[in-house]
């Protein structure tokens, strides 16, 4: 097998497509958030809070311990977002999923009623 035929297989197998596809979603999607965090979350928390650029402000003998300060806050704030965003996910998917189970049990009791009504007909 040709080496260039092995790297066909490769990339075109669902995994290495399903991988890139959530890298280009997840960079898109982490320039939301980042957005989200930058132009709405901090100016609110500013305004209840007084100045929150800790990244300008905070030094000490040229040790930037505000930068430090700020992309932790950023971290968090950037995680629960992210919990938020894929719990709401998780919970629409629940419902589409309970539903299919649903159906699934109501036609597999139908099927197993007409399968008791013919042994019983015997």
């Amino acid at each position: 097998m040709s080496l260039l035929k092995e790297f066909k297989e490769f990339a075109i197998k669902g995994n290495v497509l399903d991988l890139a596809v959530a890298v280009v979603i997840g960079a898109a999607f982490g320039k939301i958030v980042s957005s989200l965090v930058a132009d709405v979350i901090m100016p609110i928390i500013g305004l209840i809070f007084g100045d929150t650029d800790f990244a300008s402000n905070w030094a000490y003998k040229g040790i930037k311990y505000g930068v430090f300060i700020q992309s932790i806050v950023d971290f968090l704030i950037v995680a629960a977002a992210i919990f938020l965003f894929v719990k709401l996910i998780n919970k629409l998917t629940r419902k589409s999923d309970v539903e299919e189970v649903e159906e699934a049990v109501e036609e597999n009791t139908v099927l197993l009623t007409e399968i008791r009504d013919l042994l019983r007909s015997k």
